[in-house]
Order: C-alpha cells, then structure tokens, then sequence
C-alpha cells in the first residue's frame, strides 16, 4: 500500500491541523478569560449579580464572578500569587479584608469617587479596601416574651434571667470571632472574658447559622440571641409580623457593633483600569441601592435603608477597630475555646 502524501491528502491534514489549532485557541481563550474584570466574590450568596449586571449594561465590560467563601477566596488569592487571575477581591467580614492586606494581595488605591463614595470610616486608611455595606450584630429578642427594656447591651445576654434561653452561632463563625476582637481591641481582654464567661453561664443552645438563631426565638426555644442585622432584615420582608426584634445595644455608650463587606484591587491586576471603575461603581448609589435591597446598610451615606428597615436607619454605631482587631483575631479563637464556647 502507498504512503505516497498526495496534494489531496496533504490538504486534508492540513486541514485538520488548522482545526485543532483553532479549537486550541478557543480553549485558551476561554482558559485565560475573556472578562474585563475577574472577581473573587465572596458575597455570592447575596444575590448581588444585578449590580455586576448593571455595571456590564452601563459600561459594555464583562465581569466574570468567581465565587467561593471568604476564607477560600483569600487562600486561592495566596496561593496563586502574581499568576492570580482575578482583578478585585469581594468578601465579607473586615477579618478577610485585614488578612488580604496583611498578607500584600491587595494595592492600595485612591480615587476622588471612592473618597466620594465611601464614609472615611469605612475604608482602609491606606486605600487597600473599600465598604461596600455595613452589617450590625446585635442582640435579638422575642417581642412576645422579651420587652425591649430587658436588653440594651451585649452584657445583658448574660443575664441569669436568660439561662437556658440564650441562643449563639457557633464559634468559628468568623462574625462572632471579628466581635470578639474588636471587643478584645476595645475593652482589653479581661473585660472579654469576663463578658463571654457569662454568657456561657447562660448555657446557651449553640446552632448553626444566624437563621437558625432568629428561628429558635420566634419558635420559643429561645428568648434572645445574637445575629447580624440583616438576617432579620430579611424574615420582615417577607413576614412583617416575624416575632423578633432587634434590641440595639450600647446605644448610649459606644454603639452597636459593625462589621462590613468591601472591594479591594488585587495587586498585579491585568485589568486595573476597568477594575478600578467596577469598584467605584459598586460603591456609586445605583449599585448600593441593589445592596441594600438585601438589608445590609450602605457604605455610601447618601443611600437609605431598605424602606422595610427604614426605622433602622438612626442606630448608634461602633465600627470595627480594623488594625487593632486583626492582629486580635488569633487571640479571640483561643479565648472562645477557653471560656467553652463550642
């Protein structure tokens, strides 16, 4: 048999080097992304996509979401180094946002709108994260057995009228470990301790998630609790007679404890133009209005609460102490284990 190359045969294996070489490129193309912005979203569960939405419609740039929780997203960021793909880091908690720092994934930025935009509280003094809401965590007590008198501070959870009553997050829930640091940052870790010793002695139920918490109260498993505002933002939304209030503490004292979601820059982005005009959009009121739309408050001071919480909206608050609770993080895992805080 023939192993003569003929024309005809030549063409047809040309023919098929040239596809697979235009498959290859198609691959590589969808491997290295044909976003104009990348993003680490750690806010995935949020249900913020419409202000990435309209950020795509308004400006014609794709963004492509990468979603994972805030904990996995900054160690993804770590380990890929410069080779990272991803342009802005989106995540939860200020602990995340101090960690990303700490740790020189994030380039710090300054722009006019940013300034603009975001309430010089809650901002990195150095611009290497930005707010993009506000989150409260607070109290929570039955209204049918609870009268709002009876809770006025944090200290109150510990109350031995409240024993067998008291319900908590779990521990490694990085919302209660951000509170006890900043109050390790604030208070001195002492008056921490002595403020968790008592609600142990409470003998709280420990559940789950925050949901869990306001469900148990409103239940009757529960008298009171702990949970981050917006949780019950959103079970009025839907339930506006939910038997759960907020019993905003410490509001003739320092305020109510308040942590936040925000943006950073991520060091080496390829894209840093567009990103950088993806942050100041996120922080503009058109996507801070879809923000609030979930019961989180805004990092922008020209946008309201959701009109369902409007009557929030004056709280007393205490921000977070971000570069004195950071370096307090390790510190508050190892006191929540001491005093049993499962």
């Amino acid at each position: 048999m023939s192993s003569r190359w003929t024309p005809k045969r030549l063409a047809v294996v040309a023919g098929g080097i040239v596809l697979v070489i235009a498959v290859l490129a198609v691959a590589a193309f969808a491997l290295t992304g044909s976003a104009d912005v990348v993003v680490y979203n750690g806010r995935s569960q949020y249900g913020d996509e419409e202000a990435f939405k309209a950020f795509e419609r308004e400006t014609g740039l794709k963004v492509e979401l990468r979603g994972g929780t805030a904990p996995e997203l900054f160690e993804r960021l770590r380990r890929e180094g410069p080779e990272t793909p991803a342009d802005l880091l989106v995540t939860t908690d200020l602990a995340n946002l101090w960690r990303a720092k700490e740790a020189g994934v994030l380039e710090p930025i300054q722009t006019e709108t940013l300034q603009a935009n975001v309430d010089e509280r809650l901002r990195d003094p150095d611009g290497a994260w930005w707010g993009l809401s506000t989150r409260i965590r607070t109290p929570m007590r039955s209204t049918e057995r609870v009268p709002a008198d009876a809770l006025t501070s944090y200290e109150d959870l510990g109350d031995p009228r409240f024993r067998g009553k008291l319900c908590l997050r779990t521990s490694n829930n990085e919302y209660n470990q951000s509170l006890v640091a900043d109050r390790i940052a604030k208070h001195g870790e002492a008056e921490t301790e002595q403020l968790l010793r008592s609600w142990m002695a409470n003998q709280p139920q420990v559940l789950g998630s925050d949901v869990d918490v306001l469900d148990a109260i409103a239940a009757g498993r529960c008298d009171v609790g702990l949970t981050n505002h917006y949780y019950l933002g959103r079970k009025l939304a839907e339930e506006p007679d939910f038997p759960v209030a907020p019993a905003w503490p410490d509001q003739q004292g320092a305020g109510a404890h308040t942590n936040l979601s925000g943006v950073g820059l991520v060091k080496g982005s390829e894209h840093r133009d567009a990103a950088v005009q993806l942050m100041e959009f996120l922080t503009g009121r058109e996507a801070q209005e879809a923000i609030v739309a979930n019961s989180e408050f805004a990092a922008n001071p020209e946008v309201a609460p959701a009109e369902h919480i409007r009557d929030w909206a004056d709280v007393k608050l205490d921000p977070i102490d971000v570069e004195r609770a950071g370096p307090a993080l390790r510190q508050a895992v190892a006191l929540m284990q001491r005093v049993g805080w499962q």
